[in-house]
Order: structure tokens, then sequence, then C-alpha cells
């Protein structure tokens, strides 16, 4: 048993470690893309950008999740990770600036609707995502 341990923990090492940083990847690039700054705003005590950052990560680490339960090697993880990343950054370009243009500045209002609707949706799309990346 400590054996198998042993010969399996630089694959895990391997997997979370990109894991992690797609994760990283990912907030840094979305929070670039919104017109609103999201972590400023969460320090401020805005629970409607917490909420939507959360959930739109959420919907992104639920297909990574997925994906790395059904590669077959880190670079397809890495590949079907960025999929995921892709889908939440245009999730977020159709809502914001397609549905509803004025959900960035609802969000830097506190608005927790907008919040709960932006993650929801990244969630939503992300849980979708998920399922279609199964083999």
């Amino acid at each position: 048993m400590f054996q198998i341990f042993l010969e399996t923990l630089p694959h895990f090492l391997a997997y979370f470690g990109c894991a992690v940083g797609l994760a990283i990847g990912f907030l840094v690039l979305y929070v670039m893309i919104t017109p609103h700054r999201e972590f400023a705003l969460i320090r401020e005590g805005n629970a409607a950008a917490a909420t939507q950052l959360t959930g739109t990560f959420l919907g992104f680490a639920i297909p990574v999740a997925v994906v790395i339960g059904n590669s077959v090697s880190i670079p397809d993880m890495l590949l079907w990770g960025a999929v995921a990343a892709i889908v939440q950054l245009v999730v977020f370009f159709v809502i914001a600036r397609l549905v509803f243009r004025t959900i960035s500045d609802r969000i830097t209002e506190k608005c927790v609707a907008s919040g709960i609707f932006v993650g929801g949706m990244g969630l939503g799309i992300g849980v979708l995502q998920a399922a279609c990346m199964v083999p």
C-alpha cells in the first residue's frame, strides 16, 4: 500500500501543480478582462464581486477536475483546461457585452443579484462543459 502511494505521489503532484497553475492563470486573465476589479471590491466587502468571482472560478474548476480524471496526459489536461478557461471568458463576454451591458457597474455597486447571476451562469455553463468533456 505505501509503495503504491510513493509511486503515484509524483503523478498526483504533477497534475495538482498543473491544475493550480491553470487556476492561477485563469484567475489572473479573468480579472484582467473584466471592467471591475474583483479583488479590490472583495477586500472592500463587496459580496456581489465575491459571488461573481467564486461562481466563475467554480465554473472553471469543475471542468478541469473532470478533465484531470479523464485525461491521458498532462498536456491533454492542460489543453482541455485552456478550453474551460476560454469558455468562462466567453460566458462573461456574452453576459457583460451582449446581454446586460451594465452588469459590471451593478457588481461594483454591490448588487448581489448581479453577482449571483454572473457567477451562477459561469457555474452552470461549467457543469455543462464538464459533462461534455467526458469521453
